[in-house]
C-alpha cells in the first residue's frame, strides 16, 4: 500500500499558456462517501477515496483536462461482477454490515476497474478528441531534461479485503520543452490476475494539440508464471553459451559441439514446456465450461423439485440436502 499523508496541499505551475494544478486533500468523509455511493448506484466504494484530489491542466482561455476520482468511478461497471473468482462473494459478504452498502448487495465490479481517460474542461470552448496515427515519441521522453515540476496525486485505493489491491493515481512531469502525464489504474487479485489501464498525455511546446494514448493490459497469474519460466530458459541458454565459449577460449579448445548439443536440449525442453502450457490452458477452459453446465443443470433441477414440492405440498428435505452437497462439490472443484 502507498503511504498517505494527511496534509492538504495545492500546487500550481505555469508552462507557457498552460497552468498545471495538483490538489491533494483528506480521505473523503463517510457521509460524503455514502451520498456518492447513492449517486453512482454502487453498493460500495473504495476504502480510501480522495474525492477532492485533482490533477488539472488548464489553458489561460479556460479549456483543458483534469483527472479526479469521482469521474473515474463513474466509469466502473455498477451492474456486473466482471471478475468471477471465489473471493468476490467473500469480499461482498464482508461489507454487508458497512454503513455505505445497500441492504441487498447486488453484482457490481468489486475491483473498481475503470477505463477513465480524463475529464475535458471548458464551457464556451473545449478541447476536441480526434483519432490520429501520430504516437507519443518515447525517445524524446528518454532524453535527459531538467524536470521543472513533478507531482503525483492518488485518486483512490482499495485492498479488496486483503485479496489484492486496486488503485488509480496520476502523475505529471514538466520539462522545458514539454510535459508528460501518466494516469495508471493497477489491479492485482491475489492468485488470479493483474490488470493495468494506462492513460498517457503529452504536450510539446509550440503545438496546438496534445497526444493522448490509452492502453490496457492484463494476464492471469498462472500465465505470468509461465512467461517468467520461459524467460529463465532463454537466459540460461544465452548464459551457458557465453560461459562455454569463454571457457573454450581460455583452454584453447573448441566448444562448438558441446554448446550446440546443450542448446538443442534446451530447445527441446522449451518446446515441451510450451506444449504442456497449451494443454493446461485447454484443460482449464474445458473444466470451467463443464462446471458452468453442471451449475445450470443443477439450478434447473432444483427449480423443478421446488415446483413439484409446492404442487404436492410435500417436504423434500433429502433433495435440499442433495442440492447443498452438489453446491459444496462445485465450490470445491473451483478451488482445485
Amino acid at each position: 500500500m502507498m503511504l498517505h499523508g494527511f496534509r492538504s496541499s495545492k500546487q500550481d505551475f505555469t508552462f507557457g499558456s498552460w497552468k498545471v494544478t495538483a490538489a491533494k486533500n483528506h480521505i473523503m468523509k463517510s457521509k460524503d462517501v455514502e451520498r456518492l455511493s447513492d449517486e453512482l448506484n454502487m453498493p460500495s466504494l473504495p476504502e480510501m477515496l480522495f474525492g477532492d484530489n485533482v490533477l488539472r491542466i488548464q489553458h489561460m482561455d479556460g479549456y483543458g483536462i483534469e483527472f479526479n476520482a469521482i469521474d473515474a468511478l463513474k466509469r466502473v461497471n455498477n451492474m456486473e461482477d466482471t471478475v468471477k473468482v471465489a473471493c468476490a462473494q467473500e469480499w461482498q459478504e464482508s461489507r454487508a454490515d458497512s454503513e455505505h452498502s445497500k441492504e441487498v448487495l447486488r453484482p457490481f465490479d468489486w475491483t473498481f476497474t475503470t477505463d477513465y481517460r480524463g475529464t475535458l474542461l471548458g464551457e464556451d470552448v473545449q478541447m476536441k478528441a480526434a483519432s490520429t496515427e501520430e504516437r507519443i515519441d518515447i525517445e524524446k521522453l528518454k532524453a535527459r531534461e531538467h524536470i521543472m515540476f513533478y507531482e503525483e496525486v492518488l485518486l483512490f485505493e482499495d485492498e479488496l479485503h486483503d485479496h489484492g489491491v486496486s488503485t488509480i493515481s496520476v502523475k505529471i512531469r514538466v520539462m522545458p520543452s514539454s510535459f508528460f502525464l501518466l494516469q495508471r489504474f493497477f489491479l492485482r487479485v491475489d492468485g488470479v490476475m493483474i490488470r493495468i489501464n494506462d492513460t498517457r498525455l503529452y504536450y510539446e511546446d509550440g503545438r496546438d494539440y496534445m497526444l493522448r494514448e490509452f492502453s490496457t493490459r492484463e494476464n492471469t497469474i498462472a500465465e505470468l508464471k509461465v512467461l517468467k519460466s520461459e524467460a529463465y530458459l532463454d537466459y540460461i541458454a544465452k548464459r551457458l553459451k557465453l560461459d562455454l565459449i569463454n571457457h573454450a577460449a581460455k583452454e584453447g579448445c573448441s566448444s562448438e559441439n558441446n554448446v550446440m548439443g546443450m542448446l538443442e536440449n534446451l530447445r527441446y525442453i522449451k518446446e515441451k514446456h510450451s506444449l504442456l502450457r497449451d494443454q493446461i490452458s485447454k484443460i482449464a477452459d474445458a473444466q470451467k465450461e463443464s462446471m458452468e453446465t453442471i451449475r445450470k443443470r443443477q439450478s434447473r433441477a432444483m427449480e423443478l423439485l421446488k415446483e413439484c414440492q409446492e404442487a404436492s405440498d410435500l417436504k423434500a428435505e433429502s433433495f435440499e440436502g442433495l442440492g447443498q452437497e452438489s453446491s459444496m462439490f462445485l465450490d470445491w472443484s473451483d478451488h482445485s
